[in-house]
């Protein structure tokens, strides 16, 4: 038997709060006393409930459910009375899963209410109940299913935007990560020049503010770049894509670092916003000559070991790019004879923290590369073995953008190989 319920209400001032709480929503009652089901009928109207459905035995209440799951099944024990398997066949059907279901009756002890409870209740009310109290319970269930299905809805929302935002974030970084040299470049060059270049990028979000970058300049020499955007997340990231567009399409003194500095600083200014900026080294590698030359507007300064085991430490001067439309840059020379290395890395390196709260520093980075074993072979190289004994003690993920250049020139060149 089915029942639509009776009219407005005169539940008194609280009625039409309750009424836009629970409005709307639909209640089965499973009862097999049609004129205890007018109490129950009064109490939901009273909180606002307008959609009231009526079964008078078990069956009846499984058919109704199975049409659709109201929002909240008050049932008669009576109902129960050949055991608990119909909550279960309830608990079972669509949507019921986390709906309300409300045991009215008479419960002569504890064993028999944790029974109900475990057979999947939600909560029991106990005979006898006065009207407001019923009316008050009701409400409460009726209450918290909304308030949970609007959660649901919410999480549900959430969901999807983080479902959407990681796939974004992951096609952004792809492409972030495709501006970086391609294997069969930097395989290209290692071949040219008789090097090996190993490197390193860590972002400390999903998207970061380096970027590094190496071409052929001729038959013996080659360039090599790190910038360093202040700042990481989107923002710095944007600002990766906009240097590779200059890089890639304005024709740039790239033989000459200082004045390849100071071209793309003079664009920069006008391009970033007021607070950003960019750290950044330039050189050029000449394996004929055996030198490094390279300008820095306020990056790292760099590192050249050689084959006697000197570990020369290089000058770092210059504004960092973006900042000052007047800033000059100054061409500095290392000696980088067969069998040395040069050592290239953003400030995350030195400027992180490990567990204890205290800074690396620059002398720290010194101190590894000076405690390499050079003899050890180990699969990526010094680059590798460096990192792994950095991160025994500084934890992840860093505070910042994390990139790091090994370049290390033959000992001895290949017969027929290397340049000219």
């Amino acid at each position: 038997m089915t029942g639509a319920s009776s009219g407005p209400s005169s539940g008194g001032a609280a009625a039409p709060a309750a009424a836009r709480a629970v409005g709307g929503q639909r209640v089965l009652i499973g009862h097999p006393r049609p004129p205890a089901v007018t109490v129950l009928r009064a109490a939901l109207n009273s909180v606002g409930v307008r959609v009231v459905d009526v079964a008078l035995d078990a069956e009846g209440v499984l058919a109704m459910v199975g049409r659709g799951a109201p929002d909240l099944l008050v049932l008669h024990l009576g109902l129960l009375s050949d055991g608990l398997d119909l909550i279960a066949r309830l608990r079972a059907l669509d949507g019921m899963r986390d709906a309300p279901i409300l045991v009215l009756g008479r419960f002569p002890g504890a064993g028999e209410r944790q029974a109900l409870m475990r057979a999947g209740a939600t909560d029991l009310i106990p005979r006898p109940v006065t009207r407001p109290e019923l009316a008050a319970r009701l409400r409460v269930h009726l209450e918290n299913r909304s308030l949970n299905r609007s959660l649901q809805e919410v999480i549900r929302s959430l969901q999807s935007y983080h479902s959407g935002a990681v796939q974004r974030m992951t096609l952004a970084r792809d492409m972030q990560l495709d501006l970086l040299p391609t294997v069969d470049e930097r395989g290209g060059l290692e071949r040219r020049y008789a090097i090996r270049l190993d490197s390193h990028f860590e972002s400390s979000s999903e998207l970061g503010g380096d970027i590094w970058g190496a071409r052929a300049l001729d038959d013996h020499r080659f360039a090599v770049f790190l910038c360093d955007f202040t700042g990481h997340g989107v923002a710095a990231a944007l600002n990766t894509f906009r240097l590779h567009a200059l890089l890639s399409k304005i024709d740039l003194p790239g033989d000459d670092p200082a004045e390849t500095l100071g071209a793309i600083n003079g664009l920069l200014v006008g391009l970033l916003p007021e607070t950003q900026f960019a750290t950044m080294l330039y050189a050029v590698i000449d394996v004929q000559a055996g030198a490094v030359v390279y300008a820095t507007a306020g990056a790292p300064k760099p590192l050249v070991g050689r084959p006697d085991g000197v570990l020369e430490v290089g000058a770092s001067l210059g504004l960092p790019l973006g900042v000052s439309p007047k800033a000059s840059y100054r061409n500095r020379r290392l000696d980088f004879p067969p069998g040395s290395f040069l050592f290239l890395f953003s400030d995350a390196l030195f400027e992180a923290r490990d567990w204890d709260g205290q800074v690396f520093g620059y002398q720290g980075v010194v101190d590894l590369v000076n405690g390499l074993d050079s003899d050890a072979e180990i699969e990526g190289g010094p680059l590798r073995q460096l990192l792994e004994r950095y991160f025994t003690t500084m934890p992840r993920p860093l505070a910042d953008d994390l990139t790091a250049l090994w370049i290390s020139r033959r000992a001895v060149l290949p017969p027929g190989g290397g340049p000219d």
